[in-house]
């Protein structure tokens, strides 16, 4: 999708759930990402997976990133937002539908 700025929390949850495959997601051919879309789970699995990641990093005590830096073009200054101890499904969803991972639900119009 053109123009989409990837929130850092849904780029986490992506790589998060590829690592949990053992997968990586960057540079790949077509067939390659058909691949990996195929391979995804329901969203409640990759909900799971997600957290049951980051649980793990929890429990090491040797998270990814000490915290995560949510700034925006405009921004007089960063802000640091810590380690999340987890992932929301509807993040999970949006991360997966605008990055091509995940078609949207067609939506009933209003009679």
């Amino acid at each position: 999708m053109l123009g989409w700025t990837a929130n850092p929390f849904e780029e986490l949850a992506l790589d998060l759930i590829f690592e949990s495959y053992g997968e990586d997601r960057c540079n790949r051919t077509a067939s390659e990402y058909e691949y990996l879309i195929s391979m995804l789970g329901t969203l409640k699995e990759l909900h799971f997976r997600v957290n049951k990641r980051l649980q793990e990093y929890k429990v090491s005590g040797r998270p990814r990133w000490q915290a995560i830096c949510r700034f925006r073009a405009g921004d007089l200054k960063p802000l640091y937002t810590p380690f999340p101890e987890s992932i929301s499904i509807q993040t999970i969803r949006n991360a997966l539908i605008n990055s091509g991972f995940r078609e949207p639900k067609r939506r009933k119009r209003a009679a």
